[in-house]
């Protein structure tokens, strides 16, 4: 008799592994050369991605070529294997907006700016999708959560940079390894009190990272099974009865689910 799997668990220690690996290279680095730490906890992000996502991509950083502008240097670039590449060394690619199925920014901590970087996020994500692929998906992705920026203060600014434009969208945040934002294009098929774009958001104790990272793997691949959800999603009952507040494109601040009841 096989045993039985244990997929909860499975994803619960891909997150912790995140953490871990990410602790161990501060330490050896120390405090002296922060941007050196930086690019490492970018390179794990990226090495757990490549672990994961389907083969036809290739995770690395780089830059998007519009035509009349070129992106901010991305952190994790994920671009078609079958699109042409305009310059490739390594892990850095300079891709046209074509190849482009996806951008993530990683952060050790949300910055303190966090509209202005978001807004970067925002106007990357809009050339891409404006000038070559509509379905190129974006998502921030912070190690630790401070006190400054709570569940309600990151739904308010994904929202204010997208600006009503839904070709500006971030898909997902995960803040620390609890906070979780989703972005969905049509609420009312997961029972949202918004009928059409809005953003979730979520408290998933230790498992923010691993969604994180599941919805990257699924929504590149727009054709996947969802008889195969079990082995990406494993909450019991779905994450969305663990939804504390949500904001739609043209809302002007976040509601907590059930506050009209």
């Amino acid at each position: 008799m096989s045993g039985q799997n244990d997929f909860l668990q499975y994803h619960k220690s891909i997150a912790k592994e995140l953490q871990v690996t990410k602790n161990r290279v501060q330490n050896l680095i120390g405090t002296c050369h922060w941007p050196t730490v930086g690019k490492h906890k970018e390179a794990i992000l990226r090495k757990v991605l490549k672990d994961h996502i389907a083969e036809t991509f290739h995770v690395g950083t780089g830059f998007v070529c519009g035509p009349n502008a070129t992106s901010h240097q991305i952190d994790i670039l994920i671009s078609s294997r079958d699109r042409p590449i305009l310059f490739g060394d390594g892990e850095l690619r300079f891709v046209t907006p074509d190849a482009a199925t996806g951008i993530v920014e990683v952060k050790t901590r949300l910055p303190g700016n966090l509209y202005k970087f978001l807004r970067n996020l925002a106007d990357d994500a809009e050339m891409i999708r404006t000038y070559g692929n509509p379905r190129c998906v974006a998502g921030l992705f912070v190690y630790e959560l401070d006190n400054r920026n709570s569940l309600e203060r990151i739904l308010q600014i994904t929202r204010e940079v997208a600006n009503g434009n839904e070709r500006r969208v971030i898909n997902w945040i995960a803040a620390g390894p609890d906070i979780f934002v989703r972005h969905w294009c049509r609420g009312e098929e997961v029972q949202s009190d918004v009928q059409g774009p809005v953003w979730h958001g979520y408290v998933l104790e230790d498992l923010a990272h691993a969604y994180f990272l599941s919805n990257i793997v699924w929504d590149t691949c727009p054709n996947l099974d969802l008889g195969i959800q079990y082995a990406w999603f494993p909450l019991k009952n779905g994450k969305e009865i663990h939804r504390k507040l949500y904001i739609g494109l043209n809302d002007t601040q976040p509601t907590r689910f059930g506050a009209s009841e």
